[in-house]
């Protein structure tokens, strides 16, 4: 098995001069974006918040915040 690394572009959608722009490792089996929490304020103010719980890849449960909206730009895709 190989790595993915994809170039990523996360821009606040209410205030694009927040953005963050980095290389992202790619996991097809994955449901969320995952960033690290030192990187929120990076992105500004987001109008909601909310928090869920996941699954780690031991089945562990443990809390997550998803945060938006954003715009997100992966390399060679059109921006959702």
């Amino acid at each position: 098995m190989g790595r993915i690394v994809s170039s990523v572009t996360i821009n606040n959608v209410s205030d694009p001069s927040k953005n963050i722009r980095c290389d992202a490792l790619v996991d097809t089996g994955e449901s969320y974006m995952v960033l690290p929490n030192s990187w929120k304020d990076r992105l500004g103010n987001l109008e909601s918040s909310q928090e869920v719980d996941l699954e780690t890849a031991i089945q562990d449960i443990v809390k997550g915040e998803v945060c938006g909206p954003v715009k997100i730009q992966i390399e060679g895709f059109r921006p959702v």
